[in-house]
């Protein structure tokens, strides 16, 4: 059967709490060959691009495959979910499954990179994205304060975001944000840095979050250099595609010797943090496994919800 979801029922069915739940358990069936990932494809014509991503989960019988177009930074997104159980099929709007997997993502790195006793996170775009990271980064974190960073006058969701948490939450300059911050989180388009790595203290925790293009990056040379270590989701996407490790990589501020991925973290060789004075950087650049946890979770919370109709028998 085809199962097909409207943007109500995924947004009803699936945030960034749910998709964090599950995070864990995925990559480390990734690093144990029970999960496989298909990095993201690119092809442009003219002004138009169309990516692709996708993943399988063997022992959760689901694979899943995300497609979007992108024009004049607007995207549409959509995913298929294959049960591979139930031999059934689910079609979904993906812009929410996008933005809860993203925030799960940066929330389980930040709690493991940022040092105990966090006080200040400094965060860049408070854009949708930004104002999801903003809710969970400070339900999984409590920070006392948080700096925020726009070009555009958000004060007002500023002060809406302080009475809810009952903590200082104020717009800045680059500089008074990144000034003593714990933790400093880029959610913007931006494919120029945000600020000057010598504002950032000792022991500081970055989770860049913004672009997947290998040209781009928010992240400038000297936060880089000063990275003790880096982390990405999975190396095979990300030493390719994100622009703070190929620009780093290819600058000599970044090397190859200390970017780890997930399924090696989580292979216990050593731990996410190795001591309170280090800086660290996560890139994260999206891949298909997240997003087929999110979708997953759509198709738990409402299977039997959906408009179903039978696929077509084939001719052949």
């Amino acid at each position: 059967m085809i199962h097909t979801y409207t943007d109500e029922d995924v947004a009803r069915s699936v945030g960034w709490r749910e998709v964090l739940q599950d995070l864990p358990a995925a990559f480390e069936s990734l690093r144990s060959g029970d999960a496989a990932i298909q990095a993201r494809q690119r092809i442009d014509c003219g002004s138009w691009k169309l990516s692709g991503m996708g993943a399988l989960w063997e022992s959760r019988g689901v694979a899943a495959y995300k497609t979007y177009t992108s024009l004049n930074g607007q995207f549409d997104f959509l995913v298929n979910l294959f049960d591979l159980a139930r031999q059934d099929h689910h079609v979904m709007p993906a812009a929410e499954i996008t933005r809860a997997r993203t925030a799960a993502m940066t929330a389980w790195a930040a709690h493991n990179i940022t040092r105990p006793g966090a006080r200040k996170m400094a965060l860049f775009g408070l854009g949708i994205q930004g104002r999801t990271h903003l809710e969970a980064l400070q339900e999984t974190m409590g920070f006392s304060e948080i700096a925020i960073v726009d070009t555009a006058d958000v004060s007002q969701a500023c002060e809406a975001f302080a009475a809810r948490y009952g903590i200082a939450v104020r717009q800045m300059s680059p500089q008074e944000a990144v000034a003593g911050a714990d933790l400093i989180v880029t959610v913007t388009r931006s494919k120029q840095p945000l600020f000057d790595g010598a504002w950032l203290q000792r022991g500081a925790a970055i989770c860049a979050v913004g672009t997947s293009l290998p040209g781009g990056t928010e992240i400038d040379q000297v936060s880089r250099a000063r990275s003790d270590r880096v982390i990405v989701e999975w190396k095979p996407q990300s030493l390719v595609e994100a622009g703070e490790i190929v620009i780093g990589l290819a600058d000599k501020s970044l090397d190859a010797s200390q970017i780890s991925d997930l399924p090696e973290l989580l292979a216990g060789r050593e731990p996410w943090r190795r001591s309170p004075e280090e800086i660290i950087l996560f890139k994260a650049v999206g891949v298909g496994l997240s997003d087929l946890v999110a979708a997953r979770r759509v198709v738990q919370s409402l299977r039997g919800q959906a408009v179903a109709q039978p696929a077509a028998a084939s001719q052949y």
